[in-house]
């Protein structure tokens, strides 16, 4: 089962938990994030029975505040208006951490950002056979290299590269012509994982929208941000009714402010109607939302995918084109004279007129409803947007709401679920107090109230227990530190106190309670099998199984040589393309693909004079196998398609996919894309779902580069397994 969890530790900030495409969990708590990661089918079949729930997943813990002076230089005192008194003497604990959308890290995986109180911005990910969480970048690095040609005064360029707050979007994927659709049809990186925006608020009010991008071809740092576009939120606004708007107070209070916090909107991209535009040629619309000092904001960032190319690793940066500003449609009566303190949902149904955005008010939460013709830019339709204010109560007998006492505490955490059958989506909301509510979307039905969430009950549950076990009256206290959803399962951080008494809390008693719980308030017993935790999208548009995604794999292969022409040099490496026809002379029904193998072979014996006439004469029929070579024919002509066995010199046979036997009998495993023996240790990578094995083109022999060149292209384009779909791991 999932849990609960009662892990040794304490949350550090509000919304301490992050749950990843790839079901990994992240928990923020002081100087330390702990990631669990859940077990497969088959680890938990060989532990035997399973006594704790801790058991059912993988521990790492690691320090987030330890940096280097590279990382992190030595600063020195600054003027008043440019130093940060708090960051620079902090401890560097843990104040948010976000996963970015899988596609971004190694094997097409979820970077984790981790914000951290001395306003640095880091990414980690595993590193190495061990997996040891590992910084990769700093994103404030970015931004000074984007600041410093432009500002010359050195406290203002370090408050313009300090962070307050941060958010990823969605994954920018750029169209797909239905056209254009096969069965077999492998699409780019761009349409199956799309581009990864990230947005950044530094300590100078400006808004700053930031493309990362992974560096293959270095090792660290990994990962760089390229600014597309900034905004600068320097428009004058009263922070706090209790001010005097004309006194310095008011002034001061105003000066400092600071986004604490944003969140992205769903990507949407105008004109789909229109059947003659291409595309690749539409621009996409975002929108962001912030909250800056108490009042929420919107920004419209527009972005044409096709710039956002995938080019080199190293050389000229890209020259995107995008452009941001406020979007001035998304206002409404009643949205100034509200005190907004975060955090922020947008909610989006994909067949709906409308969508909306959630944003914690003090003591309530607003909810903003919106048509798509405002959320693109158009002024003429913000007559249109409503604005709701729900104030929060206490949960008492009183039969009427209003007599109910409010509720004050602020909301510490929301997330949204989206039903698997209905597609209907429920705002989860939890507060520092305990609070823990749920709204349903439906386009169908009229708007829903407000209802307890059901999986308030583990909560309660573990509140009068605690209460129960140290004879507190029934006044124990739970706090909410933080909601999380993957795939439907809701995860909440909970801590538990007394709440009468002042409490006394050494670092041995730090205590923190994961719960999971579907949306109807049932105890969850483990994840939902499902293409966003262990898989990813389908390279192919026809069905997702594992013959379509092999042939789809053979194809491509053997169809690069025809697009390039007939004349050398090959496009491929010539050992890869006879392995491929000879794993479909082995194990294809597809006669378009036997063909292509047979012209393959053709063209490898005039290329390079092999004696290929025993495959060419296969290529027929399916179900063959194929001879292991003779000693004079690996030392003649074309030897270097054929397979030898690192241990003895003698010639592989191909009788099957799966595994490969030399003449002498030494046995391997086929890789599970190129089909070539594995024969070298530390030279794999496994399916995290399935377990199949595969080469990881990272830790070949560099002996043969044009193989290690050809093996890094496949696995750009096919990188996820072809027999499950799941993503790889070391």
């Amino acid at each position: 089962m999932l849990g609960p969890l009662e892990l040794p530790l304490f949350p550090s900030c509000s919304d301490c938990l992050a749950w990843s495409a790839d079901g990994e969990l992240a928990i923020g708590a002081g100087e330390y994030v702990q990631v669990l990661t859940p077990k497969t089918a088959n680890e938990k079949a060989e532990q035997g029975p399973v006594q704790k729930a801790i058991n059912d997943w993988h521990s790492n813990r690691f320090r987030v505040n330890v940096f280097t002076e590279s990382e992190w230089p030595t600063i020195y005192p600054q003027k008043r208006d440019n130093f940060s008194l708090g960051g620079e003497q902090s401890l560097s604990t843990v104040v948010g951490l976000a996963w970015s959308p899988p596609g971004l890290a190694k094997f097409r995986r979820c970077v984790l950002a981790v914000f951290t109180s001395n306003l640095l911005l880091s990414l980690y990910e595993p590193v190495g056979i061990q997996g040891k969480w590992t910084r990769v970048a700093i994103v404030n690095d970015s931004l000074k290299l984007h600041f410093q040609p432009q500002i010359q005064d050195e406290g203002l360029a370090l408050r313009k590269s300090y962070i307050r707050s941060f958010s990823w979007s969605s994954p920018l994927k750029v169209p797909i012509a239905e056209q254009n659709a096969d069965s077999l049809a492998i699409f780019g990186v761009e349409s199956r994982w799309g581009h990864h925006l990230l947005s950044v608020a530094n300590d100078s009010k400006d808004v700053i929208f930031l493309r990362i991008r992974s560096l293959v071809a270095v090792h660290s740092p990994r990962y760089t941000a390229d600014v597309l576009a900034l905004t600068s939120l320097n428009k004058p606004f009263v922070s706090y009714l209790e001010a005097q708007p004309s006194s310095l107070f008011a002034a001061t209070l105003q000066s400092k402010a600071i986004v604490s916090s944003m969140n992205w909107g769903p990507w949407i991209f105008p004109g789909d109607d229109d059947q003659t535009q291409s595309p690749t040629a539409r621009h996409a619309i975002g929108n962001l939302a912030v909250v800056y000092g108490t009042k929420l904001r919107v920004l419209r960032l527009e972005i044409d995918p096709a710039s956002l190319k995938y080019g080199a690793d190293v050389g000229l940066p890209p020259e995107p084109l995008a452009k941001s500003e406020e979007n001035a449609s998304v206002s409404c009566k009643g949205l100034e004279d509200h005190r907004f303190t975060g955090p922020i949902e947008w909610i989006s149904l994909g067949n709906a007129q409308a969508l909306s955005l959630a944003a914690g008010v003090f003591g309530g939460l607003a909810l903003i409803t919106m048509p798509h013709s405002a959320y693109e830019g158009h002024e003429q339709e913000s007559t249109k947007i409503e604005f709701k204010h729900l104030p929060f109560y206490e949960d008492t007998a009183a039969e009427i709401q209003s007599e109910a006492p409010r509720h004050w505490d602020p909301i510490s955490s929301m997330t949204v679920t989206r039903d698997a059958e209905s597609q209907n989506l429920a705002l989860h909301v939890g507060t520092g107090g305990g609070y823990a509510i749920t709204k349903q979307f439906s386009s169908e039905q009229e708007d829903q109230p407000f209802s307890k969430a059901p999986w308030k009950n583990q909560i309660d549950d573990m509140r009068e227990q605690f209460d129960f076990n140290r004879d507190f009256g029934g006044l124990a206290v739970a706090r909410i530190w933080g909601l999380t959803s993957c795939k439907g399962i809701v995860a909440s951080a909970t801590t538990l106190h007394p709440g009468d008494v002042i409490e006394y809390r050494t670092a041995a008693e730090d205590r923190v309670i994961i719960t999971f719980s579907t949306t109807t308030g049932e105890v969850a017993d483990e994840l939902p099998s499902g293409p966003t935790a262990t898989s990813a999208p389908s390279s192919a548009s026809g069905p997702d199984s594992s013959s379509t995604r092999r042939d789809a794999a053979l194809r491509h292969i053997l169809q690069s040589q025809n697009d390039e022409g007939d004349s050398p040099p090959l496009p491929l490496s010539g050992r890869l393309l006879y392995a491929a026809a000879c794993s479909a002379i082995v194990d294809c029904a597809n006669g378009e693909i036997m063909a292509q193998a047979r012209q393959v072979l053709i063209r490898l014996a005039t290329i390079t004079g092999a004696d290929l006439t025993e495959e060419i004469s296969k290529c027929s029929t399916s179900k063959n196998t194929v001879k292991a070579k003779s000693a004079e024919e690996l030392s003649g002509p074309g030897s270097s398609l054929f397979e030898r066995c690192d241990i003895c010199d003698a010639g592989v046979a191909w009788y099957s996919n799966q595994e490969a036997q030399c003449a002498a009998g030494h046995l391997f495993v086929r890789c599970g894309l190129t089909s070539l023996a594995i024969q070298d240790p530390g030279v794999s990578k496994f399916c995290s779902g399935c377990g199949k094995e595969y080469l990881n083109e990272d830790e070949m022999d560099s002996s043969d580069p044009d193989l290690q060149r050809s093996c890094q292209r496949l696995f750009d384009m096919f990188d996820t397994c072809t027999f499950c779909g799941g993503k790889f791991r070391p």
